[in-house]
């Protein structure tokens, strides 16, 4: 109870373990939607640097390289199949679709 001194030694460890308990649950639910938005950037920047690669297949080009935010995608063109090679999270990753 709050008297003149102020609140109790008791009161005080419940509502720091309470406010434990709340931010020790929402810190992995929070990791987790950020590690989730991150795939979905990566998926639009894959889908933008396919998009870029498809208007320079028809020029003639078979590969080449694309710049998104300073992280570089790479494409190569081998009939049917568009590859594109990309780093999420320090670990090569590669998206191929054929057309």
């Amino acid at each position: 109870m709050n008297n003149e001194k102020g609140f109790s030694f008791v009161e005080m460890i419940l509502t720091l373990s309470i406010l434990f308990l709340v931010f020790g649950t929402l810190l992995p639910l929070a990791n987790q939607m950020m590690f989730n938005l991150a795939e979905k950037k990566v998926a639009l920047h894959v889908a933008i640097a396919k998009n870029q690669a498809a208007t320079r297949i028809r020029k003639g080009d078979v590969s080449g390289e694309i710049f998104l935010e300073n992280m570089p995608y790479s494409w190569h063109w081998s009939e049917p199949t568009l590859c594109v090679r990309y780093y999420f999270f320090e670990e090569l990753k590669e998206s191929c679709e054929m057309y």
